[in-house]
């Protein structure tokens, strides 16, 4: 088997495999069976539920960052030769940078709710 018959085999199975792990995640988020109900809440430690911003810019960020890439992705397929595999795209060092602050920001609240709130006042 050529080369290039290798590389069409084994982008047609990545292809399936990524489009039958969507459509399952699509249909158990549309019969429930993925619960995205408190998705934006975090919990206390009494239990209670709050509205959670930092989960919101995560989601945010992170789903931007991801459409983002996918855009450079599909743009490097358009601009590819027929035939010859193209390496993925560059992820840039700046992109990476407000990902991690993204995600810092989060855990932060995370961390502040956890450790701080806790303390009695007084002490």
């Amino acid at each position: 088997m050529s080369d290039s018959r290798l590389a069409l085999l084994t982008q047609w199975e990545v292809t399936i495999f990524l489009g039958g792990l969507a459509a399952i995640i699509a249909f158990r988020l549309l019969t429930g069976g993925i619960n995205t109900r408190y998705l934006l809440y975090g919990k206390t430690k009494t239990g209670s539920r709050y509205f959670s911003p930092e989960r919101v810019q995560l989601l945010l960020f992170t789903l931007g960052t991801a459409m983002f890439y996918l855009l450079q992705v599909i743009n490097s397929l358009k601009t590819a030769t027929k035939g010859v595999p193209q390496p993925l795209p560059d992820i840039s060092n700046e992109t990476l940078a407000l990902l991690g602050g993204s995600h810092m920001l989060y855990l932060g609240g995370k961390a502040y709710a956890m450790l701080l709130k806790t303390i009695p006042k007084g002490e």
